[in-house]
């Protein structure tokens, strides 16, 4: 495996911001995987955008890297974001990064995802939709930000009061109904959405399970394939909800086995 550690600043100069992206990639062997391409994910942990959770990353990283897919953690600048481009800039910097080295790091360009939990499901579930906005500051065409498919973990995905997590919706939108309404992703769904996995609890108390419901029956709406579990028991932030990350949910803990075969059959 190769580790690295990128300044964003350094690969576009758009970015101003310490963002960084922590990069998990399997090497090639000659022995048995000398031409083989993989797929990878852009891991975004959550944190309502405050802050960014390591138990949602590297545990996650290194999970997904046990099955061959190449993983890449976005330590992005956290809010309240009184420039609300901060964030996506960042993620679409690092999307366009890793499909660019796709070679380099043995990847099919045409297998890159995204995972988030909680606000970072939120930020994922974004990426497919806002890409346009970007091109001309990353100097780059809407397939080279393209996301192939999207696993979301007990995602915000409303920023209706209603709906949301409350701290969530101050950092990203700062009470501005024009970007509430923008970021309520459930009213933005199209056909050209990417295949997508979702899981929550029904016993979430900080994120309304709602959520995941509402967005699975947009993606239904619009045919785009979605894999929806909803687990009845277990708190908000399981992240692989056992030991190694802290929190123990026994019956929830096949979700990472489930996310990896969603993968791989995209």
């Amino acid at each position: 495996m190769k580790y690295q550690e990128i300044y964003l600043k350094d690969i576009n100069n758009a970015v101003k911001t310490e963002a960084k992206l922590c990069c998990y990639i399997p090497d090639n062997f000659q022995e048995y995987c000398q031409n083989r391409k993989r797929r990878a994910m852009l891991i975004i942990p959550g944190g309502a955008y405050t802050f960014v959770s390591e138990r949602e990353a590297e545990p996650i990283a290194l999970r997904l890297i046990g099955e061959d897919i190449a993983s890449f953690v976005l330590k992005y600048t956290v809010g309240p974001y009184k420039d609300e481009k901060v964030p996506l800039l960042e993620a679409y910097t690092a999307i366009l990064y890793i499909r660019q080295n796709a070679e380099i790091f043995h990847l099919d360009e045409n297998k890159i995802g995204a995972i988030g939990f909680s606000a970072g499901g939120h930020f994922a579930s974004c990426l497919p939709l806002y890409s346009e906005e970007y091109l001309e500051i990353l100097g780059c065409n809407k397939e080279d930000l393209k996301i192939d498919i999207a696993v979301l973990s007990y995602p915000v995905i409303s920023m209706k009061k209603e709906l949301t997590h409350l701290e969530t919706r101050y950092n990203r939108t700062l009470e501005d109904e024009k970007l509430v309404r923008k970021y309520s992703i459930e009213d933005h769904i199209n056909e050209d959405y990417p295949p997508t996995f979702i899981w929550c609890t029904a016993e979430d108390k900080l994120v309304p399970p709602l959520n995941s419901l509402i967005l699975a029956q947009k993606l239904l709406e619009n045919k785009v394939e979605v894999e929806l579990h909803m687990y009845p028991h277990g708190v908000h932030g399981l992240a692989l909800a056992n030991e190694i990350t802290n929190v123990v949910e026994k019956d929830v803990q096949n979700w990472i086995i489930d996310a990896i075969r969603f993968i791989k059959n995209h």
